[in-house]
């Protein structure tokens, strides 16, 4: 404990959100860094949790979950969202809603969040299948590699029908990708008809590290899940983007494997609080 005391600890890096932590904490506690997840709400967001005006989302009826779906929407660059209890919902879901049929496929990295840590939930809940490719060292798909992955039509072959790509990348070190990479992978998903899906559940500290808005990191992909419980300090909960076709099949689904929520507004009113105050301003 003496020794700690004597230590500075690193401040937070320029342009990267703060990460909220318990400063009621008293004489012989410690600053809890195993993961971005494990923050607690501040006061602010714990007002605005309890405070929240609520109605029945299932019918669509809760006015604070409607206002963090339509603003999470208009900052990512998409026309509609889906709020849901976790990022791996939010996965599973846009997998299942690019790939309607039995035996489609998504292409994915094997590092990927979605295939090494989400229980294969696409695959044995949605009746999806895994196609992955090489992780590179720098997070990214070698994308000549995803193009020889994707299957020919054919009666012998699952169908591939998206690509899932992550950012940053969780299992590479927090990686960043680049907005140049994603259009190259928007110009070969457009060459095969492929869908673009990005799991963004740490997309805002890629743009922090970018200094770009989070939507530059967006351009043209059909779908990306952002969780709001990661760096940002909500106690939970995830965003879904994409066109308003895609959320309302999302929302279908959301029902079927027990994602939507009563008075979610309790929960989704954490949302905007860290988005509107901890985010970078352009």
């Amino acid at each position: 404990q003496a020794w700690l005391k004597s230590c500075s600890l690193p401040s937070t890096p320029p342009n990267l959100p703060a990460m909220r932590v318990d400063a009621t904490a008293g004489p012989g506690s410690f600053v809890d860094l195993r993961s971005d997840t494990v923050t607690k709400p501040c006061e602010g967001m714990r007002q605005a949790m309890a405070t929240a005006e609520v109605g029945d989302d299932v019918i669509g009826d809760d006015p604070t979950v409607k206002a963090l779906e339509a603003y999470t929407a208009e900052l990512l660059g998409k026309e509609a969202a889906v709020f849901v209890p976790s990022g791996t919902m939010a996965n599973l879901l846009a997998v299942a809603t690019h790939c309607p049929s039995r035996g489609d496929e998504v292409i994915l990295g094997h590092e990927s969040h979605i295939f090494y840590y989400e229980q294969g939930g696409a695959s044995s809940l949605m009746g999806v299948a895994f196609n992955v490719v090489q992780n590179q060292p720098d997070g990214t798909l070698n994308l000549d590699q995803v193009e020889t992955a994707i299957k020919p039509k054919d009666s012998h072959h699952a169908t591939s029908r998206l690509l899932a790509l992550e950012n940053t990348q969780n299992r590479a070190g927090g990686k960043v990708v680049t907005p140049e990479y994603m259009a190259r992978a928007r110009a070969l998903c457009d060459k095969h008809g492929l869908a673009l899906h990005v799991d963004g559940a740490r997309l805002w500290n890629a743009a922090a590290a970018l200094g770009v808005p989070p939507r530059a990191l967006l351009v043209g992909v059909d779908s990306a899940s952002v969780c709001l419980s990661k760096g940002l300090g909500a106690p939970v909960g995830s965003v879904l983007v994409g066109s308003a076709e895609f959320v309302a099949r999302a929302k279908f689904l959301r029902k079927a494997v027990g994602g939507s929520m009563r008075q979610g507004g309790v929960l989704a009113a954490a949302g905007p609080f860290p988005l509107k105050e901890d985010l970078p301003k352009p």
